[in-house]
């Protein structure tokens, strides 16, 4: 009854809070300026910079290309209920991809133009398999199974407006997590099956990465912001990820990737 319950009892009151709550304005900053990409999301903290892979992807990705942004720190979510998102020329854009999409055409800049369509092809596949396969292992094993750990390795209530807040987040969410997982079918198998699943993705891309310096060849590109932003919460958040074990000992090659990364990008 507690796992069933909590989940429902969650999910009413944010329909609730949908009905109730006033309407939302289209846009927060008021006094943006033309062609600067305000990117909205969570407070930093120590190691890893955000707990957000995707609003990791997104900011390296906008540092590759050169485009002016400004952070806004929030815990406010998107009009779809997303973070990060960017508020850009007076338009609210939520989702990493369909922000990237879109100021690759209003820029024109893709870092893909400089591959051929099959490679460009193989860079969609892998941060397909990544966000969508890869990356849930990860939040099931610090979310589901490990969230006290978690919030105690990055200081989350020390760094988060309301420690009261983060404390009933570190209740609430495995529940949750565990919930939603077993609902899409990750959450049937026995952990030991889910932390295979990651390390055969893993396994994958560092075959498909070989010795090349990034995962398509010489220039980074858009998938290699996606594997920093996400592989890095398994380096660098300390809590015992077997994603973690699998990249060291396994895929020694994707290590090295991220740190490549992170040189370039962030020195």
């Amino acid at each position: 009854w507690t796992f069933g319950a909590l989940p429902l009892g969650l999910a009413a009151f944010v329909v609730y809070r949908k009905v109730t709550k006033p309407p939302r304005e289209p846009i927060q900053k008021k006094d943006w300026k033309k062609d600067v990409v305000y990117l909205y999301q969570f407070p930093l903290l120590p190691k890893v910079r955000t707990i957000s892979p995707f609003a990791m992807k997104l900011e390296t990705w906008l540092r590759m290309n050169d485009i002016k942004y400004e952070n806004i720190f929030t815990l406010k979510f998107s009009r779809k209920g997303q973070i990060p998102y960017i508020e850009f020329n007076g338009e609210e854009i939520p989702d990493s991809n369909i922000i990237i999409s879109t100021l690759k055409k209003y820029f024109n800049k893709d870092p893909e133009d400089a591959y051929s369509k099959r490679e460009a092809g193989i860079g969609h596949t892998v941060i397909t398999m990544l966000e969508n396969h890869t990356t849930p292992t990860g939040f099931d094993y610090r979310y589901g199974h490990h969230m006290p750990e978690f919030l105690e390795c990055l200081q989350v209530a020390k760094f988060y407006p309301s420690g009261n807040g983060v404390k009933m987040w570190g209740m609430i969410q495995p529940y949750g997590t565990r919930f939603r997982s077993y609902l899409q079918g990750t959450g049937r198998h026995e952990l030991e099956e889910i932390w295979e699943f990651a390390r055969k993705d893993l396994v994958a891309v560092s075959e498909i990465l070989g010795d090349k310096p990034f995962l398509l060849g010489d220039t980074p590109s858009t998938v290699d912001c996606a594997l920093f932003g996400h592989l890095a919460q398994f380096l660098y958040i300390d809590i015992g990820f077997p994603q973690r074990e699998v990249l060291v000992k396994e895929c020694s090659n994707l290590v090295a990737l991220v740190e490549r990364m992170k040189e370039k990008f962030w020195p």
